[in-house]
């Protein structure tokens, strides 16, 4: 196969083959580096989303614990809870669900605890979707006595699933 090629051509080319040998393939680790690059910046700003606070040693408890209001959305009513159990069952009206008596109770709930602004909405399964946002805005907000502004009653909403019918608040 050499057999034709001179002496310094046959060196030369044992040199290259040498020289091949021992270089790396580095578009394989640029990709790979590319690659991790992204997914350890990905990951890093996901937990700065998250936002997660966690109490230090010094922190002290607190005396007593949030009120979790609650509000179930079934078929046929809306029930108003918190961690005490049932607060008041609205029934449906003939329009729906009756969310300006929701809304003016918790209106009377938000002027006992101004500070709280945590609320969670349980729905049943086959929750129509206009239903959840008619009760979100009614949870959400009030008119205020001026009608220029709304009032804020509990913007942090947070979804979950409706306990069954015999467990419910």
């Amino acid at each position: 196969m050499m057999h034709g090629l001179s002496r310094d051509t046959r060196r030369s080319l044992k040199r290259m083959r040498r020289k091949r040998a021992g270089e790396l393939n580095i578009v394989s680790m640029i990709d790979i580096l590319t690659v991790l690059i992204f997914f350890l910046l990905v990951n890093t700003i996901g937990v700065s989303i998250l936002g997660v606070n966690l109490p230090s040693n010094t922190s002290v408890p607190q005396k007593d614990p949030p009120r979790a209001l609650s509000v179930v959305i079934r078929q046929k009513t809306l029930v108003l809870g918190d961690r005490g159990g049932t607060i008041k069952v609205f029934p449906n009206i003939a329009s729906g669900y009756d969310v300006v008596a929701l809304n003016q109770l918790l209106q009377q709930v938000k002027q006992r605890a101004p500070d709280d602004d945590k609320i969670t909405l349980l729905l049943e399964p086959d929750t129509p979707y206009d239903a959840l946002i008619q009760v979100m805005d009614a949870v959400r907000t009030a008119p205020s006595p001026d009608g220029r502004q709304d009032l804020d009653l509990f913007p942090a909403i947070s979804l979950g699933d409706a306990p069954n019918a015999a467990k419910s608040p």
